[in-house]
């Protein structure tokens, strides 16, 4: 069951907060606030590119990229790398990102810097979308791993980036859901037995010592990865400025407050993208705005879901023995989970070892529904805050653990997530019904959109992003690569079918489970 539906069907959580969730749900979840909470990952801005701004707006454009995350990192360097030539050159640059803040500084700089998949959903994909949808969900959530490992070996980030395959654990501390999870894993195994092959299901009496998980009720261990994910982006985005200096922009503090499209446009550049520095006209624009996509996309609101998810970055205790080189961990609660990398030894002692540690969304206000549609990162969930400062010393063992010396706490902060509807990513050309603007008449371009990742963004969203380009490169007749997109999952397509069924109810009274 998707997150959000599970939560709004949750007869533990009182009517009226979930209401009031739907009700956020379907508003206008506006643009990125200013005044946002201060991620650790962002404490170094990149030298050149955090605020850069061209002297003027450029005028026109042929694609206008919305966000500056890593969706529009992917679907930026696919459209740059994967065009034919242009058979003569054009005046305006090929593409502009517009950013409404410093460059990253939404979603992807602010996350908790695994590209992890457990595989534990996989049943759960299985049951909605059949057994053949539910191998090709896993095998393009999977190939994210080594995907990105090799584009931060093609540019020269590994080390800067701190790009690394980890061993994860998933460990659950209850006996129920442990079950659940195992039986999901031997299905996984039992139908992916070649993409399983690594996969572990460790018993209690089986877990080393040196996991140091003393209260652990089993684990699931399998391959993932994990880096810095704004040194990552910025490290991409700045490679491809090099390489492609007069084909791309990016503007930052540039919020794009509307857009007005005309299919009688006599021009090639039907849209017309209102910013805080002036208007662009374009071909194309391409949403990757995460939680905000309904302020610009109004269609898709109560389709998708904004959600506020909390990070912290600790000191570990004297203790604990370093692991940020070789594993990660998600943390499996009786309800709800949380999520940690280590940042390895790398020689620079304000930020070595940190203890990178998200979640607590089910101890936070309403059982989390009180974070349900808050699309601002501008404060923490307080009972998230006491939740985080305390779990890691229990998680581990006091014994395992030791004391801290100085802040157990060193940095804490929120980000937005997108969740939608049915569980999926939503990718593609969006049609009317969702923009309710005109759509561009056929040649002249279009709005396509990335996005709704469900939480889990480095798993889904860098070859969404692929997928998208290589769409709108088709659409042009300019793709001039050989290679298909029968790896992308159909299922995250966006269509007129899925925008009218793939919706929340508006009412918490039309879910069938009586609410307390």
């Amino acid at each position: 069951m998707a997150l959000v539906h599970y939560l709004l069907s949750d007869a533990g959580i009182p009517a009226k907060d979930c209401q009031k969730a739907l009700d956020r749900i379907f508003s206008d979840p506006g643009i990125p606030v200013p005044n946002s909470t201060s991620s650790f990952w962002l404490r170094t801005p990149h030298p050149t590119l955090s605020k850069i701004q061209s002297p003027q707006l450029p005028s026109e454009a042929d694609v206008v990229i919305i966000g500056s995350g890593i969706t529009a990192a992917s679907i930026a360097r696919s459209l740059l790398k994967d065009a034919t030539s242009p058979t003569t050159k054009s005046l305006r640059p090929s593409i502009v990102i517009l950013e409404a803040r410093d460059v990253c500084s939404g979603a992807t700089g602010r996350n908790g810097g695994h590209i992890l998949e457990t595989a534990e959903e996989f049943l759960g994909f299985e049951s909605v979308f059949g057994l053949d949808a539910a191998k090709q969900i896993m095998k393009f959530r999977l190939s994210h791993r080594a995907e990105m490992l090799k584009v931060a070996e093609e540019y020269g980030l590994t080390e800067y980036a701190q790009a690394r395959n980890v061993q994860f654990l998933s460990v659950h501390f209850d006996e129920d859901k442990w079950q659940e999870s195992a039986h999901c894993i031997n299905r996984f195994k039992e139908c992916m037995p070649d993409e399983a092959a690594e996969w572990r299901l460790i018993e209690k009496d089986e877990i080393p010592k040196e996991f140091s998980l003393p209260r652990a009720r089993g684990i699931v261990s399998g391959p993932a990865g994990a880096m810095w994910p704004y040194r990552f982006v910025t490290g991409v985005l700045d490679k491809l400025r090099q390489e492609f200096p007069e084909e791309l922009l990016i503007e930052t503090n540039t919020p794009v407050t509307e857009i007005h499209s005309d299919s009688q446009e006599t021009t090639a550049l039907p849209y017309t993208i209102v910013t805080s520095r002036g208007t662009i006209k374009a071909r194309h624009v391409i949403h990757c705005t995460n939680a905000h996509v309904g302020h610009l996309v109004p269609g898709l609101r109560g389709r998708l879901a904004p959600l506020r998810g909390q990070m912290s970055a600790q000191n570990p205790g004297s203790k604990f023995v370093s692991q940020g080189e070789t594993r990660s961990w998600l943390i499996n609660y009786n309800r709800g989970f949380d999520y940690l990398t280590q940042l390895p030894q790398d020689g620079q002692p304000e930020t070595a070892e940190k203890m990178m540690f998200g979640g607590g969304f089910a101890q936070s206000e309403a059982g989390g529904v009180g974070d349900l549609g808050i699309s601002t990162d501008s404060e923490l969930s307080f009972y998230a805050e006491i939740h985080l400062s305390g779990a890691l010393s229990a998680v581990f063992g006091r014994e395992n653990w030791g004391s801290v010396s100085g802040p157990s706490v060193e940095q804490m902060w929120t980000g937005n997530m997108s969740y939608s509807a049915d569980g999926l990513p939503w990718v593609g050309k969006l049609p009317p019904s969702a923009t309710l603007r005109d759509a561009a008449v056929e040649g002249k371009g279009g709005e396509w959109i990335s996005t709704a990742c469900c939480g889990e963004g480095m798993v889904q969203a860098w070859l969404s992003g692929k997928a998208l380009a290589t769409m709108l490169l088709r659409h042009d007749g300019r793709y001039a690569c050989t290679e298909d997109l029968s790896w992308f999952p159909k299922e995250m397509l966006v269509t007129d079918e899925r925008i009218q069924n793939a919706v929340f109810p508006r009412n918490i009274d039309e879910y069938s489970q009586p609410k307390a």
